[in-house]
């Protein structure tokens, strides 16, 4: 017998792990990283024949396990919600609004049932109720699911018409694959190449805002999830908009479209001017600063008031959350970004928030709350009550004295022709990044450039740096007509600069 045999005894020994159910499950192989999607060839049809504005407005609606509340909350407010919009822009033609949905769940294998599906726009609302009544949240595998295709979705499968005001509206708890989340078993992000840095860059080019309600405290519960939305609203000139519960979302919608609605028409009046003033001042982002505090001041002088949301502050500013935004924004794809994201320390939500949290509970009154119809000053009437929830349509609301959609008596177009004269390129100033995105310093709590005016609207407590005075409701979103703010000169000038090719 050959005794060589016995001497490695590990190859002939038996042991558990031989058997297929005792040996430990591998992991699952990442699958390889795609080329990444560059560009987008958005569909764009013609209007349809309305001669005022008219609204194209997208909703991203994540369908997973846990939101099932918030799909409930669109589909009991969808009538609403449009009716309130219609009523307070003066929308009175049939195709003056329409509505999409894209729903979206996860990547197989982690959920095998659908990545998304979309309903088209149409202006027949009641068609998006019946399909909204279709949705069921369920599934989603790991944490991150499938946002980006979700966003993919609204450039590669919708018809947006060119004249429309464009907005997008994601409502998730939840990140997308890829961008550095424990856990994540997508770690290369977009199983086709889609990449959300590019798609916000892309929506900002082609006029889309994009809205992020961030279901909470849910999302603040990711290493990254809240900066990296931060950003990506601040490439589009949109709103991070964190939402306490599923009963507030209809006032968070509708305050949000509207306040946009006026940034779309100082973009349409004045837009090409700025873009240019930017242009001559050095195409930076120092520039970009002085160009929207010169705006702020000039659109002040005039007069100009917006519709402005005001919601309840949550999220607490830190500087690595400042630098993990403008990491995010300077960086071309989310592949870039990740190694520089860093950790962020102590908690990202208020204690205020916290204990109310704690001590409400989350709840959701199916019909739940829209935004009371202002009434005229000294009037009786009582304010609207919530809206129905029935599925039946609401009638449009009548506008007030103290609403108006059109601003107060301001100084015509021609006299900001600073706005079109040359100025020498200020000295010193960083370039823009190589990439085209803007490099802001900013993150929840830090406005959208930064230090120079620490009032985002998701710092809801404050504007332009300035305490409200008004505590009694600022653990609950509103909205109101008041001289427009210096952060919504900036958002105008960012999307004047995006619109015209510069970035």
């Amino acid at each position: 017998m050959d005794e060589d045999m016995f001497d490695d005894r590990s190859e002939i020994s038996s042991t558990f792990s031989d058997y297929p159910y005792y040996r430990p499950r591998s992991p699952p192989l990442t699958p390889p990283r795609p080329e990444p999607v560059l560009g987008y060839n958005i569909k764009f049809v013609e209007g349809s024949g309305s001669r005022g504005k008219c609204i194209d407005l997208a909703f991203i609606l994540d369908c997973t396990g846990s939101m099932q509340r918030y799909i409930n909350s669109v589909r009991d407010h969808i009538s609403g919600i449009c009716d309130q919009i219609r009523g307070e822009e003066g929308l009175g033609g049939p195709d003056d609004l329409r509505v999409a949905i894209v729903n979206y769940r996860d990547h197989p294998p982690q959920d095998n049932t659908y990545v998304y599906r979309t309903n088209p726009f149409t202006s027949d609302i009641s068609s998006v109720q019946l399909y909204l009544k279709g949705l069921v949240a369920s599934g989603g595998g790991d944490g991150p699911e499938a946002v980006t295709a979700g966003m993919a979705a609204t450039l590669t499968d919708l018809e947006w018409r060119r004249n429309a005001a464009k907005m997008v509206v994601l409502i998730a708890d939840a990140p997308p694959h890829g961008i550095g989340e424990w856990g994540d078993q997508i770690k290369g992000g977009d199983p086709q190449g889609h990449d959300p840095l590019v798609i916000a860059r892309t929506m900002a080019q082609n006029g889309i805002t994009f809205f992020m309600v961030a279901c909470e405290d849910t999302l603040s519960g990711y290493s990254h999830a809240v900066d990296f939305f931060q950003a990506i609203c601040n490439l589009t000139s949109g709103v991070m908009l964190p939402l306490t519960t599923a009963d507030l979302l209809a006032m968070t919608i509708v305050g949000s479209v509207l306040e946009n609605m006026d940034m779309e028409r100082l973009v349409a009046e004045i837009g090409n001017e700025v873009a240019q003033r930017v242009r001559s001042k050095g195409e930076t982002m120092q520039s970009v600063e002085e160009v929207a505090q010169e705006l702020h001041e000039r659109l002040l002088l005039r007069n100009e008031q917006t519709k402005q949301m005001r919601l309840p502050e949550i999220y607490i500013e830190s500087e690595e959350s400042k630098k993990n935004v403008a990491t995010w924004m300077n960086s071309q794809f989310i592949t870039e970004a990740t190694p520089h994201i860093v950790p962020v320390p102590g908690k990202r939500l208020t204690d205020k928030f916290r204990k109310r949290n704690q001590d409400a509970g989350f709840k959701y009154t199916p019909g739940g709350r829209l935004p009371p119809r202002p009434r005229p000053i000294g009037s009786d009437i009582p304010l609207t009550p919530d809206s129905p929830h029935d599925g039946t349509r609401n009638m449009s609301p009548e506008r007030t004295g103290t609403m108006n959609p059109a601003s107060p008596p301001r100084r015509v177009v021609s006299d900001f022709k600073a706005f079109g004269a040359a100025s020498p390129p200020g000295g010193g100033a960083t370039p823009l990044s190589v990439f085209g995105a803007p490099l802001l310093k900013t993150g929840p709590g830090g406005g959208m450039f930064g230090s120079a005016g620490l009032t985002p609207a998701i710092n809801g407590g404050m504007r332009d740096g300035n305490v409200e005075d008004d505590d009694e409701d600022d653990d609950k979103p509103s909205w109101k007509r008041d001289a427009i703010s210096l952060d919504q000169a900036r958002r105008i000038a960012t999307q004047s600069v995006f619109r015209a090719g510069r970035f």
